[in-house]
């Protein structure tokens, strides 16, 4: 089963997008797999505030895990990472139109209104599942193959 598949399969059994996203990268990254659900949990719908997309932000972590760095003169690193987010975010962007979890769905899926709709419209599945496929294809993309955490 390939990364994308894995991640779609764990979304569709009902975790989060972000959640789905983080987990599927784990093994690779050396990080145990309920962890990586139980980290990536809070990003899911945009933050509950409305905000990013949370495969996008579970994307961004996957790009800290992947090539992260923690020393602090680290700039190269640093800027490396960023590039990589950046590259992420436009990729998917001129796929959708936008990051915001809100403005992708039409919706705000913490509201009673919003996800009453989200569940009627099953919107997880013709909108979302979407969103994630398109993100862990973008992370292979941007993600070299031959890439290794850099958190020495």
């Amino acid at each position: 089963m390939t990364r994308t598949e894995f991640a779609v399969t764990r979304f569709k059994e009902g975790f989060r997008c972000s959640q789905a996203v983080l987990e599927a990268w784990a093994p690779e990254a050396g990080i145990d797999p309920v962890l990586a659900r139980t980290i990536a949990l809070p990003l899911a719908g945009g933050s509950a505030l409305g905000g990013e997309c949370g495969a996008v932000t579970g994307a961004f972590l996957v790009i800290g895990l992947k090539a992260g760095v923690s020393r602090a003169e680290d700039a190269e690193g640093f800027m490396t990472v960023f590039s990589r987010v950046r590259d992420l975010a436009n990729r998917f962007r001129s796929l959708h139109g936008s990051l915001n979890c809100t403005e992708l769905l039409g919706l705000d899926v913490f509201s009673e209104q919003g996800l009453r709709e989200f569940r009627e419209r099953d919107m997880k599945l013709t909108r979302c599942v979407r969103y994630v496929q398109d993100v862990m294809g973008l992370l292979e993309q941007v993600i070299p193959s031959t890439s290794s955490s850099r958190t020495q």
